[in-house]
């Protein structure tokens, strides 16, 4: 006799890539004792080696911004990521800004014109796709689910890759300092590259995290409210066109990734953003961690209050709650007041300053005047 619960375990073990374990957070689970302990971090140091990567031989070089490079890579867990590697035409500060995409977004679209506005604010760039934006010829064999942890210990692992084969070229670009930029998934992320930087032997100096979703594991009674989220987000989208330039909306589409190679693992990575497993990241940075988080109001989503109730003790920790739904991530405003905190940043760094709430987050408004008028890379 079939039953319910056969019906269920079988439809669970026809999910791509284990993903009913992402979800669950087996084996390690976000609400364990044993989640980020010395053996789960010393797994994710492991898994996240690299054991192959492509660099693409086209580079371009746009005039104003620099350099851009573009590679994949495959890790020791069997995921294979895709990159974008900015070298400013200009350099303003040797600390590099690493990051990653969007619950199913390229590194294209909105996500390169990120890296090339901050290319153009003279940073050197890092940012890494999700598991799945890189389609090797010899599809590697995964030895476990996706999960956010792994995902982090990753981009970790690459940024080391990276900017030693930077330095070992000349470039004057520091060895352990990082800037953290992430949207929505990528700010999720955020979330465990912060946590975990240590165990890489690097220091996030201050992180800008915009629309970081479901720090607790969704429940039925959040679907409805989801939902109806959902179904108001073209009427964001159709605001935000407006304030779109013609040659951003032209390059726009190229943001989703639609490859069946990506969307395989896109559907995967679903179940662990749905986990939870972002809150449980959160738990685990350090008290004294410079962090500023834009929520939006009508991206219910973001669950503003479990954030504040997460970052209570963290002194350093800013959450601006903003008009506009999930979409507003993409709002040239937005991106405008991360460009401000990442040059007062800069300022800071460069003139052996404290970064601290004040000195980056308060001095950005100062600088936004300048920052806003300022012409965009396209």
């Amino acid at each position: 006799m079939i039953t319910p619960e056969c019906i269920i375990q079988k439809s669970k073990n026809m999910l791509p890539f284990d993903a009913w374990d992402s979800f669950e957070g087996t084996p390690h689970s976000p609400d364990s004792s044993k989640y980020l302990d010395k053996e789960h971090r010393a797994q994710l140091i492991e898994n996240s080696k690299l054991i192959e990567i492509k660099e693409h031989p086209h580079e371009e070089y746009v005039a104003g911004v620099g350099l851009i490079k573009r590679a994949g890579y495959i890790t020791k867990n069997g995921y294979a990521y895709s990159a974008l590697i900015g070298i400013p035409e200009t350099q303003k500060c040797d600390v590099p800004v690493i990051g990653t995409s969007a619950w199913t977004t390229s590194t294209e679209g909105h996500n390169e014109h990120t890296v090339r506005n901050f290319m153009r604010q003279g940073n050197f760039v890092i940012f890494v796709g999700a598991e799945g934006s890189y389609e090797p010829k010899n599809s590697p064999t995964p030895a476990g689910p996706i999960t956010l942890a792994d995902s982090a210990a990753s981009i970790l692992n690459y940024s080391n890759h990276v900017v030693q084969d930077l330095v070992e070229q000349g470039y004057d670009i520091d060895p352990t300092n990082r800037l953290l930029i992430g949207e929505s998934r990528g700010a999720m992320v955020g979330m465990g590259v912060i946590a975990l930087a240590n165990d890489f032997n690097q220091n996030i100096l201050a992180s800008d995290l915009a629309a970081p979703c479901l720090p607790r594991k969704l429940q039925l009674s959040d679907i409805r409210n989801l939902t109806e989220q959902i179904s108001k987000e073209p009427i964001e989208l159709f605001k935000l066109a407006g304030k779109l330039t013609l040659s951003r909306l032209i390059h726009y589409p190229s943001t989703l990734d639609l490859s069946p190679y990506s969307l395989k693992h896109q559907f995967a990575i679903g179940f662990a953003l749905f986990s939870g497993e972002a809150g449980a990241m959160a738990r685990h940075i350090p008290n004294e961690a410079l962090l500023h988080i834009t929520v939006f109001n009508n991206d219910i989503a973001s669950m503003h209050s479990d954030w504040q109730e997460i970052f209570q003790n963290h002194p350093n920790v800013r959450i601006t709650p903003l008009p506009g739904g999930h979409m507003s991530i993409a709002d040239p405003e937005t991106l405008s007041y991360t460009l401000a905190r990442n040059a007062s940043s800069q300022l800071c760094i460069n003139n052996n300053e404290e970064l601290n709430k004040g000195s980056v987050f308060d001095a950005a408004h100062s600088l936004m005047p300048r920052i806003s008028k300022l012409p965009r890379a396209s």
